[in-house]
């Protein structure tokens, strides 16, 4: 359990040096495939969603034919009094009515469209619109549950 919450803090970290740590996101004359390339490399590798978002396996293994599915968060909040989500919700597809632009508003914002913040563990990402953009499109390009 601690080393699942270290890739979950070390996500979180990425997160917040994003644009930094990356090379350049694509520009506006780049196809849509570089951009959901480019989605996944963030879902996966930075923000790492697939660890809240992705079954796991008996052996705790991540269930890569159930990606972005939606998944029990598998450790308790650290902190008593703090409000913690117990599921953490599918996102392949762009499931409940959730448009490209809902993701690039939340992945800037931390707020849904009905203007609700995720609750912790969701960390409160502010991405840049190049990258939001980019996980909106690999999103969208999965097949929804």
């Amino acid at each position: 359990m601690q080393r699942f919450m270290l890739v979950v803090l070390a996500g979180v970290a990425s997160t917040l040096i994003v644009h930094w740590a990356l090379a350049k996101g694509p520009s506006k004359g780049d196809d849509r495939s570089e951009a959901v390339d480019r989605g996944r490399y963030l879902v996966e590798h930075v923000a790492m969603c697939v660890q809240c978002h992705t079954p796991r396996d008996a052996q705790g293994n991540l269930d890569d034919r159930r990606l972005l599915q939606g998944a029990a968060i598998p450790l308790a909040s650290p902190f008593a009094a703090a409000p913690w989500a117990p599921q953490a919700p599918t996102i392949a597809g762009l499931p409940g009515g959730w448009t490209e632009q809902d993701v690039v508003n939340f992945l800037h914002t931390g707020r849904s469209p009905g203007g609700e913040f995720a609750r912790a563990p969701m960390p409160p990402f502010r991405m840049t619109n190049d990258d939001a953009a980019a996980i909106a499109a690999f999103l969208k390009s999965l097949p929804a549950r």
